[in-house]
């Protein structure tokens, strides 16, 4: 037989409050992968560095040439952070979901804003450095069909539309869409 086990209460003690809920944990992002993104980061962020030193020393005495390796590493620069935030924002769960939607919806705008003209700054540099018509169009038409997929994947694409629409019929916490097991019928509320 196990003793029994009282409680006295006070009336002067205050209510025993529930510890507050941990925070989200970040999915698949654990370990060593977490390292090896880290050091991916910066092996890249050192060879795109290095390489706009070594093309910036080659045009030092073109004045059109440094301006387009300038321009190209500032781009490509600004577009790395905004890859940055988009990452941040598909993963934030903790604010509102409109709020959300509307950054992630701003944050793909700059990107797509930011590839069109680091492709047309290549395309650029490309065709000044080839001779004949042939390969400038085959530049430009390759520029304008990557670009073109580039803007399906940011814009069209399922996953890319189930993220924008956060908040409408849709599971917020999990970021996905709401299925015949999340909803309630109206007896059940």
């Amino acid at each position: 037989m196990e003793p029994a086990v009282f409680a006295v209460v006070h009336e002067d003690t205050p209510p025993v409050q529930p510890a507050p809920p941990p925070p989200p944990q970040v999915q698949g992002g654990g370990g060593w992968r977490v390292g090896a993104r880290r050091v991916l980061s910066l092996v890249f962020f050192l060879a795109t560095t290095a390489a706009f030193v070594v093309s910036a020393y080659r045009s030092r005495h073109s004045a059109r040439d440094l301006a387009l390796a300038i321009a190209t590493q500032f781009l490509g620069t600004v577009l790395w952070f905004c890859f940055v935030k988009l990452k941040q924002l598909r993963g934030d769960h903790t604010r509102d979901a409109a709020e959300v939607a509307v950054e992630l919806r701003r944050a793909r705008i700059a990107v797509w804003v930011l590839l069109v003209a680091l492709g047309c700054t290549i395309a650029v540099q490309v065709t000044v450095a080839k001779h004949g018509l042939a390969l400038k169009l085959v530049a430009w038409g390759v520029t304008l069909v990557v670009l073109g997929l580039l803007f399906y994947l940011l814009f069209f694409r399922k996953d890319a539309a189930e993220r924008a629409d956060l908040g409408r019929g849709q599971d917020a916490a999990a970021g996905r869409p709401a299925t015949q097991l999340h909803k309630l019928f109206p007896e059940e509320v």
